[in-house]
């Protein structure tokens, strides 16, 4: 141990010695320091080894992760809410009804049809037929057949004029039977359709209206019939009739309201008794 100890003293000795700073270049203390360590007298520092950063691990996309439900849920306080003050009830709104759109036999809504309305119509349909007999244009036929009936006489004219009557009464009666078996409400919307095509609205049968208690009714038309009017229009014919009757006696106008009070009362107890006997 003595003989090691010496040993080092004496290199280390002769190391300061050698290293003594002399008319040389200046070192600096540090260097010194250094040089005068040696193998012998230090041991090696090994400085720790630097520790490698971890790889930042690539994010994967996914599905978040589920919070722990164990974390402490704080307590929920509860919100205190408004006071508002009751609205006293008003009263109570009426609902209106909306009546359901009754369905309509369209059967039942169709008038019968005329035929034969005027003593020129039924000669048009006749003339018409017995011209295509022949194979000639209707349009050639509808030109003559208005110079053909006007060369006709009266007596020619009659045989067409007796089934327009025959037609005509065939005709009220179905129009009569047809009015009598339309339910309410049935008159009323047939009119509305027809006023929408430009059509004459349905009225009600002659025999179903009850007759006038007027004598001048009947005044007029005997008068229409008796005085010709061919160039003057309606108004004024109405106009005559009445200076007319106003220059009648008072017998003669007692006559037609007699009439007019007869025909009222056979009327009135016909359909008393049609009414009695349904």
């Amino acid at each position: 141990m003595i003989s090691l100890l010496s040993a080092r003293s004496a290199l280390r000795f002769a190391g300061t010695l050698l290293t003594r700073p002399s008319a040389g270049p200046v070192f600096s203390r540090a260097t010194t320091v250094l040089s005068l360590r040696t193998f012998l007298t230090t041991t090696s520092v090994q400085l720790p080894t630097a520790k490698a950063k971890p790889k930042a691990k690539a994010k994967v996309a996914g599905k978040p992760k589920a919070r722990s439900t164990n974390a402490k849920k704080s307590p929920a306080v509860a919100k205190k809410s408004p006071v508002v003050a009751k609205k006293k009830p008003g009263p109570a709104r009426r609902v209106k009804k909306v009546a359901a759109k009754p369905k309509f036999d369209r059967k039942l809504m169709v008038p019968p049809k005329r035929h034969g309305t005027t003593a020129y119509a039924v000669f048009m349909k006749e003339y018409i037929a017995n011209g295509q007999q022949k194979q000639i244009p209707v349009r050639e036929l509808i030109k003559t057949a208005a110079k053909d009936w006007n060369a006709l006489s009266d007596a020619q004219k009659q045989p067409y004029v007796v089934p327009i009557q025959a037609n005509k009464e065939v005709y009220e009666k179905r129009f009569e039977e047809w009015y009598r078996s339309l339910p309410p409400g049935y008159l009323r919307q047939i009119n509305l359709k027809r006023k929408e095509k430009s059509k004459p609205i349905v009225r009600k049968p002659k025999s179903m209206k009850t007759p006038p208690n007027n004598g001048f009714i009947y005044f007029y038309s005997e008068y229409r019939q008796a005085t010709p009017s061919n160039d003057l229009s309606v108004p004024q014919v109405s106009k005559n009739a009445g200076v007319a009757w106003h220059a009648l006696p008072v017998e003669e106008k007692e006559q037609y309201n007699r009439r007019a009070s007869d025909i009222r009362s056979e009327f009135m107890k016909t359909r008393s008794e049609k009414r009695s006997g349904a």
